[in-house]
């Protein structure tokens, strides 16, 4: 993960298809999401997203995040973890985390006293589950994830390399399982294009 930036796609394409939801403006006010910027990606990707949440009544921070800011990560490779393939989210990983509270604390002042959702890209799903480990879940109700690898790679399989170094190993041994509960509902989605066909985005993100 510290040293996979060139392959990383920057594009983040989004469409909110129009027969998913009525054009019309949205009558209910949703609670605000909090966006988490994937590997390699910057705030700015996500501007799109945050216009289209918009436009159907849900307000969302993004994690203020710069691609420059992804080159930290490069701190795990003189952790013997890091060679090892056990390298763990804290410390290498502290910088995101605490952008990610900054932004969920500025989306609570959104909330009225309720609850938030968190919408992950890619490595920032696993990374919300990180955050919820650490810092808590009691102002969070969904976590809704975009092509979010959960599980680690398999192993003793020829050609097959853990590009995290251990750290999806520590989140599948570590944190909370990614399941749908009634306290803490999951939404994973994956695919070739980050496209919801007959599911509203507003709806899925305050099951």
């Amino acid at each position: 993960m510290a040293v996979a930036l060139a392959s990383v796609d920057h594009s983040f394409n989004f469409r909110f298809p129009t027969f998913c939801c009525s054009s019309k403006p949205p009558t209910t006010t949703y609670r605000p999401a909090v966006i988490l910027p994937g590997l390699g990606n910057n705030s700015g990707d996500y501007h799109k997203l945050e216009l289209t949440l918009k436009e159907y009544g849900v307000a969302s921070v993004v994690a203020k995040v710069s691609r420059l800011d992804w080159l930290r990560n490069a701190a795990g490779l003189v952790d013997p973890n890091y060679w090892r393939g056990t390298l763990t989210p804290r410390p290498v990983l502290d910088w995101y985390l605490k952008r990610v509270d900054e932004a969920v604390q500025e989306a609570k002042q959104l909330t009225q006293g309720g609850t938030l959702s968190l919408i992950g890209h890619s490595a920032g799903g696993w990374l919300a589950r990180v955050y919820m480990e650490e810092f808590g879940v009691s102002q969070i109700s969904l976590l809704l994830t975009l092509g979010t690898p959960h599980l680690p790679p398999p192993k003793g399989m020829p050609g097959v390399i853990d590009q995290t170094r251990g750290l999806l190993d520590y989140v599948e041994k570590n944190c909370s399982k990614a399941v749908y509960t009634p306290q803490l509902k999951y939404v994973c989605i994956a695919g070739s294009t980050l496209r919801l066909l007959p599911v509203c985005w507003a709806h899925a993100i305050n099951l």
